[in-house]
C-alpha cells in the first residue's frame, strides 16, 4: 500500500466510490474539452516564461495529451496504477525543468477555465467541482514527484548507484559476450545480463543521453534468445559496447576514479569484505574478490580469471599471486583499451596488494 496514496485520499476527501460520478463529470465537460484546451494554450502563450516550453508545432498533440490526461484522471479508479501514471508526468516535468510554480499556475489556468463553463450551464458546477478536485489531487502528486526527482538527483549517491549498475551490468555484458561470438543462446547470462538492465531503469534518461538505449538492448536480447545469428549479435554489440564504454567512462570519473579506490580500500582492509567469514574457504574468497573488482572496476576490465598456475607473460595486465592457507593461486586480470588505461591499471593493482595483505592477515589471525 501506498502511503501517500492515502494521505492524498484523506486529505481531499476521496470517496472510493465516485467512480460513477467522476466519468458522469467527465461526459458533461467533454463537449467543451477542445474549447478549454483552445483558450488554455492561448493563455499561456501569452507569458513568456511559459511559451519557451510550448513548441508551437506541438500545440494540437499537447491539446489531445491534456484531454487525455483528464480523461483517464475521471475515468479511472484511483489507485496505484493512477497515481503512477499522474506521477510519471511529474518526472517529465522536473526533466524539462518546468518549475512547480509554472506547474500550478497551468493547473489554476485550466481550473478557472473549467469553471467558467458553469457560466453556460449552472447545473454544471457540482460536477466542475469534482473535476477541479482531482486536477488539484493530481497537482499535489506531480508536485511531490518533482521534488522527489530533485532530491535524487542532487543525493550524492545517485551518482554511486549508477557507477555499481553499470559496473554491474559490465561484469553480466562479459558474461553474454562469448555467446554472442559462438553465436549461440546462453539463457543464464542473458537472464543476468537482463537483471543488470533492470537495475538502471531509473537512471534511463541519463542512459539515452550517452545513446544507451534500455528498450532497443531488451528488443534485441529478445531477438537473438529466439534466433542467435550474425546480424542481430552484431547489432546487439553495437548499441551495448560503445555506449556502454562512454556511458561508462562518464560514470566513473563522475563519482571519482580517487573516492571509488578510496572506498574500495576501506572496504578490504577495515571492514574485512575479502574474508569476512570465519571458516573461509578459496570459492568464497574467490567470489569476494571478483565482486569488490567488479564493484569498483567492472567498467575497465575485460577478462577477471583465477588460476591453478602462473599465465603466460603478456596474456594479462595484470597477475598478482595470492595464498589462502595451503592453497596458492593467481588473480588475472585484463583490462580494456581506455585512454586512462595506465591510471586505471595502477588503481586495480594496489587493490590486489590490499586484497593479498587481508588474506595474508586472516591467516595469521
Amino acid at each position: 500500500m501506498n502511503p501517500k496514496l492515502e494521505l492524498l485520499k484523506e486529505i481531499y476527501r476521496l470517496d472510493p466510490n465516485d467512480l460513477p460520478q467522476r466519468k458522469e463529470a467527465l461526459e458533461k465537460v467533454k463537449p467543451f474539452a477542445g474549447e478549454i484546451m483552445d483558450r488554455f494554450y492561448e493563455k499561456l502563450l501569452e507569458k513568456e516564461d511559459f511559451a519557451r516550453f510550448i513548441p508551437t508545432e506541438r500545440i494540437p498533440e499537447l491539446k489531445a495529451k491534456q484531454i487525455a490526461f483528464v480523461a483517464e484522471l475521471l475515468s479511472k479508479p484511483f489507485d496505484e496504477k493512477l497515481y503512477r501514471r499522474i506521477a510519471r508526468v511529474g518526472i517529465v516535468h522536473y526533466h524539462i525543468r518546468l518549475d512547480p510554480l509554472y506547474m500550478s499556475y497551468g493547473y489554476h489556468l485550466l481550473s478557472e477555465l473549467i469553471l467558467e463553463q458553469s457560466h453556460k450551464d449552472p447545473s454544471l458546477l457540482p460536477y466542475l467541482k469534482l473535476i477541479i478536485k482531482y486536477l488539484k489531487v493530481a497537482e499535489a502528486i506531480m508536485g511531490e514527484e518533482y521534488f522527489a526527482q530533485k532530491s535524487l538527483a542532487e543525493s550524492p549517491y545517485r551518482a554511486n548507484d549508477l557507477f555499481v549498475a553499470v559496473n554491474r551490468l559490465h561484469m553480466a555484458y562479459m558474461g553474454c559476450r562469448k555467446s554472442f561470438e559462438e553465436l549461440r543462446a546462453d539463457p543464464e547470462a542473458r537472464s543476468a545480463f537482463e537483471k543488470a538492465l533492470e537495475e538502471l531503469r531509473e537512471h534511463r534518461e541519463v542512459l539515452a543521453e550517452a545513446g544507451f538505449d534500455l528498450a532497443t538492448i531488451k528488443r534485441f536480447c529478445t531477438e537473438y534468445a529466439k534466433a542467435p545469428d550474425a546480424a542481430t549479435s552484431q547489432a546487439l554489440r553495437r548499441a551495448v559496447e560503445r555506449p556502454l564504454n562512454d556511458l561508462s567512462v562518464t560514470a566513473y570519473l563522475s563519482l571519482g576514479s580517487s573516492l571509488a579506490s578510496l572506498r574500495a580500500m576501506t572496504d578490504i582492509v577495515y571492514r574485512r569484505l575479502v574474508t569476512n567469514e570465519g571458516a573461509l574457504t578459496l570459492e568464497r574468497a574467490r567470489e569476494n574478490i571478483r565482486r569488490i573488482l567488479g564493484e569498483n572496476f567492472g567498467w575497465a576490465i575485460a577478462r577477471l580469471d583465477f588460476a591453478e598456475r602462473e599465465p603466460e607473460e603478456g596474456s594479462y595486465d595484470l597477475v598478482k599471486h595470492l595464498s589462502l592457507g595451503e592453497s596458492v593461486f593467481y588473480l588475472a586480470v585484463g583490462v580494456r583499451e581506455l585512454s586512462n588505461r595506465l591510471y586505471v591499471l595502477e588503481q586495480i593493482d594496489l587493490l590486489g596488494e590490499a586484497i593479498k595483505l587481508t588474506l595474508y592477515l586472516h591467516e595469521k589471525a
